[in-house]
């Protein structure tokens, strides 16, 4: 007789990052005040994304060239 397939082990969560940001959060990883956040966008250094009338995020790809930028610069 055969035996049976084994089980494989409960997957491992990955921790991810995120495709879209809010502006909280990309105020909190630049250490910078929401108003710079939207200076920044306004500048083009981020990029916004509109949702709805109230809910706006930020791009992943746009804030890691800013830390990216940062990073260069030292």
């Amino acid at each position: 007789m055969k035996n049976p397939p084994k089980k494989s082990a409960a997957p491992v969560k990955q921790e991810r990052t995120p495709m879209l940001y809010r502006i909280s959060s990309v105020a909190a990883l630049l250490e910078v005040s929401h108003a710079t956040v939207y200076r920044m966008v306004a500048s083009g250094q981020l990029e916004l994304i509109k949702l709805s009338t109230r809910a706006s995020r930020i791009t992943s790809a746009s804030v890691a060239r800013v830390l990216e930028d940062r990073a260069n610069k030292d």
